[in-house]
């Protein structure tokens, strides 16, 4: 692997810059930005060796396939060669629903505009993308549509407990889309296409990320040209993104020194989209024409302030996994000053550490803890009469505009919002108490309590229990009964 990350892709490369063109040429990796940069690198040598040609992209959903295959079988009226690139990801993976799949797919939703006020701005292509999705996990959990809105998304949510979120989701089922055809149909007319494709002037180029290695469809694709961009372990990720660093900083007319990658890879940076984007800021700021390794250090300790609000905004939206990946990388650090913008200098940090990641431990605590503060004072502050606006979840400008500045008002009988920061952080909150009740925001602030005085008492070490706390959360039955959650009803 060292030398050409993408070595594996030689063969394809070969193949579609000369004719007799293949059929079908598949790429299969367990990295995005490594499966798309390939499929970018065919359809470059495709147009290399034939500049009249074309390239056509289409996703796998909706009649995404039925388009594909059809392109890809037409012959040009004057011969013209043709790539047709088309996206099989989740035709090829066996998907389990998970809380963490639903919770991501509506978040990302909330964000194109989904429940906005109205006139807000919203993306309705990324709406109607997440929708037919939407639907695709309704089918999985064995739910139509059809049938009714709000009674799939009660039954989906329900499988996975998150029953709070079925507004949300019944709101994006009722989206205004064509589903396409269903997965199982696409799959067949897609095999059925490699398998009695004959020799033309066009390639189907099928592109798919981490796909399930026992998929019986991959027998079949085994009969076209295949590369795989595949590293079994981390080392071999480290490898492979060092070899990709280097490549992109010559390409930019400027050096590295050795240490630079091994920097921006020791904190488990190993996808390359996040591995290039930071590389590329260090070659943005470079003062000269080498990148340093103290440059990349300095951008390493700079982003562990960004993981405790990114630990902090996981946990609130109850994405336990997430926390969890993140908190073990700030702990792992072990470097109480990454912390320090969060709030003020406290000159009495300690000098000397404690027991492995003790020293990170507590500010991160303390984010912790006075993240659910927030929240329940936010919550409190919302029950009171006269306090909520009719649109619930508002979006931030209504927020900005109309709840806070009623929150923060003197009204009869009630008091001001007993939290202060800037409104976006405030809203990020709001959103997140919802997601919350009353009682399980003050069961979890008197558990942050106890995981506290445990640490303090000797009980165990602060990241055992940090660990048990969020397992808890999840409802693992892994914890502490230091640190038990409240139960979700």
């Amino acid at each position: 692997m060292r030398g050409d990350p993408f070595g594996a892709l030689a063969p394809l490369l070969e193949a579609v810059a000369k004719n007799p063109l293949p059929t079908v040429v598949t790429v299969l990796g367990d990295d995005e930005w490594f499966v798309a940069e390939a499929a970018h690198r065919v359809g470059k040598a495709f147009r290399a060796a034939f500049p009249e040609g074309e390239v056509a992209e289409y996703e796998g959903t909706g009649n995404g396939v039925k388009e594909a295959v059809a392109d890809a079988a037409t012959i040009a009226l004057f011969a013209t060669n043709r790539l047709v690139s088309l996206d099989v990801t989740d035709l090829l993976r066996t998907k389990k629903l998970t809380a963490d799949e639903v919770d991501s797919l509506l978040d990302e939703a909330g964000d194109a505009g989904l429940g906005a006020a109205p006139g807000a701005p919203s993306e309705p292509r990324v709406l109607e993308r997440l929708a037919r999705k939407a639907r695709a996990l309704a089918r999985e959990a064995g739910a139509y549509v059809e049938d009714d809105p709000a009674e799939t998304a009660r039954k989906v949510t329900g499988r996975v407990r998150r029953g709070d979120r079925a507004a949300e989701l019944a709101q994006l089922l009722g989206w205004p889309v064509d589903d396409g055809e269903a997965a199982e149909t696409a799959l067949s007319r897609l095999l059925d296409y490699v398998l009695r494709a004959t020799p033309g002037d066009n390639v189907l180029l099928l592109r798919a990320v981490s796909p399930d290695p026992d998929h019986s469809a991959l027998g079949e694709l085994r009969r076209s040209l295949v590369a795989r961009l595949f590293a079994p372990d981390d080392a071999a990720r480290r490898e492979r993104l060092h070899a990709l660093g280097l490549e992109r900083v010559l390409e930019r007319g400027k050096s590295a020194e050795p240490d630079v990658f091994e920097t921006l890879t020791e904190r488990g940076r190993l996808t390359a989209r996040a591995f290039l984007s930071e590389l590329d800021r260090l070659v943005d700021t470079a003062a000269g024409s080498r990148v340093t390794a103290e440059a990349a250090a300095r951008l390493v300790a700079d982003e562990r302030k960004e993981y405790g609000s990114d630990f902090v905004e996981a946990v609130a939206k109850r994405r336990f996994l997430e926390a969890l990946r993140i908190a073990e990388r700030l702990l792992s650090a072990d470097d109480f000053t990454a912390f320090r913008s969060f709030g003020k200098e406290e000159p009495g940090a300690p000098a000397k550490k404690g027991p492995k990641g003790e020293a990170a431990f507590f500010p991160l605590l303390g984010l912790l803890a006075a993240d659910v503060r927030r929240m329940l004072a936010l919550k409190a502050a919302l029950a009171e009469p006269g306090a909520e606006p009719s649109a619930r979840r508002a979006d931030y400008r209504t927020f900005a505009d109309r709840v806070l500045p009623r929150l923060r008002s003197e009204r009869p009988g009630a008091a001001p919002v007993p939290v202060d920061g800037h409104p976006f952080v405030l809203h990020k909150a709001y959103l997140a108490s919802f997601d919350w009740t009353t009682d399980e925001l003050i069961a979890a602030l008197s558990s942050l309590a106890d995981l506290d005085r445990g640490v303090k008492t000797g009980l165990g070490s602060g990241p055992d229990l940090l660990q048990s706390w969020l397992l808890g959360q999840m409802g693992s039955g892994l914890h502490s009964t230091l640190c038990a959650p409240p139960r979700r009803v």
